[in-house]
């Protein structure tokens, strides 16, 4: 009897319960079962089950389920025998890894941080652009510590209209998570509107139009936006006060005007040579005209190959 009491005595002693919690949060990483459960009894054995690796949740925010079933069937045989364990909590925990929120203006932050940095330094922000972002993410989910959010603006990001960027939240080195973000970039400019009417055929004049401050953001049309490109061009359609002016509008304008001096370039072997010449008539990009050198008083016939240049044949 009395040894029967003292094999009652340490078989008790053996035991331990388990008590699984309905809920837990912890680091990204193996759950060990010290973690999502309260466990008593023998210390030996109360070490040696805390430390049971039970299951993953490798990415911050992430779930996943861990029931006392398969702590009783399967991990608890890799290290005690079952029938010195009691559980008397839940049924099954649900482990979440812990993490921290981005939120939508967090990431509009980010997002702009970027567009200043391709945005032209002669462009000033709200003034000549601005951003917005129509539809933004809440609340994304970041690792709490050791993470990191990288956003890419598309190779093709142009600083004026619909852009797209790629936000990809990392986990030390590793991604888990990515998000295509819409956002638009308004531009403002000067352009040309018409102050007053004119006719097809009619020369448009300085006093004629004004140059005002609009947006141009999804403009299609080239408009004027340089006072000179228009002043001495011939209108090819009736224009109506208040209409923008566009570049189609007008008659194609004059590379160079009858009087213009003209950088005239020659070209010898690997050698460029440049001197200056007056034109002698108005003349189109392309057309071939007679240009008077400056240094010589000698005409010169040259090919017009932009605005106020020309190249000799």
């Amino acid at each position: 009897m009395f040894f029967a009491v003292i094999g009652a005595k340490m078989a008790f002693s053996a035991q331990a319960t388990v008590a699984l919690k309905a809920q837990s949060m912890i680091e990204p990483g193996v759950i060990r079962l010290g973690e999502i459960a309260e466990i008593k009894g023998e210390e030996a054995l109360v070490k040696k089950i805390s430390a049971l690796e039970v299951g993953k949740v490798g990415e911050p925010g992430r779930k996943t389920r861990v029931t006392e079933s398969a702590l009783k069937n399967f991990f608890i045989k890799s290290v005690a025998s079952s029938q010195n364990i009691d559980f008397n909590g839940a049924k099954f925990c649900d482990v979440v890894a812990r993490s921290g929120l981005v939120s939508s203006d967090s990431l509009k932050t980010l997002l702009l941080k970027e567009v200043r940095y391709r945005m032209p330094s002669s462009l000033k922000e709200g003034k000549d652009w601005n951003f917005e972002v129509p539809k933004v993410p809440n609340n994304i989910v970041a690792p709490e510590r050791g993470g990191k959010i990288v956003v890419n603006l598309s190779p093709q990001f142009s600083g004026i209209g619909q852009e797209v960027a790629t936000v990809q939240v990392f986990n030390d080195k590793k991604v888990i998570a990515k998000y295509t973000i819409p956002f638009v970039v308004h531009r403002f400019e000067y352009i040309a509107e018409m102050r007053n009417g004119l006719h097809k055929g009619e020369t448009i004049e300085e006093q004629d139009f004004e140059m005002v401050w609009q947006e141009t953001t999804f403009q299609k049309r080239k408009v004027i936006k340089i006072a000179k490109e228009a002043i001495g061009r011939t209108a090819i359609r009736t224009l109506k006060a208040g209409e923008v002016l566009v570049d189609n509008a007008l008659s194609t304008p004059y590379a160079v005007k009858a009087g213009d001096v003209v950088r005239l370039f020659a070209k010898f072997g690997d050698a460029v040579v440049q001197t200056s010449a007056i034109a002698q008539k108005n003349a189109f990009k392309g057309q071939t005209i007679s240009l008077r050198n400056t240094d010589t008083g000698k005409d010169i016939m040259a090919t017009v190959s932009g605005s106020g240049e020309a190249w000799i044949n």
